[in-house]
């Protein structure tokens, strides 16, 4: 029997579905943007500075430091970490481990597996360019701002898995190589401290 898709939502990533998602990397916009002007040359050597003190004194607080930093470094409006995880029905969905910013009041909130900018990220296995429009926060049932410019980059470690994320709700270039590599250079220093946190390649 045919499934009756009437009222599925569209395709993630085609148009209807408010999202725009692409691989960041093949992004010809993304690899074409000018380096900022206004990035400091010493932030990475600041920031490994306070992930240090981070994990000297408070081990248990270095994934919110990380998404912090991220805000306080690259210019983004939020930053955060989902987690794959199974719901009460064995249902998979990400949790929001850790957030700083304008989406910190979703903390330990959770958005669908299988139809959402994380899990896309998660199957394809690359860092993702994307943007995310009203009508998808609408099948969400969620009130939030516009993601203009962001950035998904997947992580695994052992069993668990999820993204590091940061978005603009300001600007449809917020980010460029740099905060890329900014960030990746960041997960990789703790990954060999906090298990939770290992980018996929």
């Amino acid at each position: 029997m045919a499934t009756d898709t009437r009222n599925s939502p569209p395709l993630l990533g085609n148009n209807g579905s408010g999202v725009k998602i692409e691989d960041l990397l093949d992004s010809r916009d993304f690899l074409s943007r000018p380096p900022k002007q206004t990035t400091a040359p010493d932030r990475e050597v600041a920031a490994l500075a306070r992930l240090k003190e981070c994990l000297a004194h408070s081990p248990d607080s270095v994934l919110q430091e990380l998404v912090q930093i991220a805000v306080d470094f690259s210019g983004a409006d939020s930053s955060g970490i989902s987690l794959e995880e199974e719901n009460e029905n064995g249902e998979l969905q990400f949790r929001w481990i850790a957030v700083a910013g304008s989406f910190a009041l979703y903390l330990n909130g959770t958005t669908p597996r299988f139809y959402s900018p994380c899990g896309t990220c998660i199957d394809r296995g690359v860092p993702q360019l994307y943007e995310v429009a009203d009508l998808y926060y609408n099948f969400l049932g969620v009130t939030a701002q516009p993601i203009l410019d962001g950035i998904l980059i997947p992580w695994r470690a052992g069993r668990n898995q999820g993204t590091i994320w940061l978005v603009s709700h300001q600007s449809s270039c917020a980010f460029d190589q740099s905060d890329y590599q900014f960030i990746r250079n960041l997960v990789n220093f703790i990954s060999t401290d906090v298990l939770i946190v290992a980018p996929a390649t």
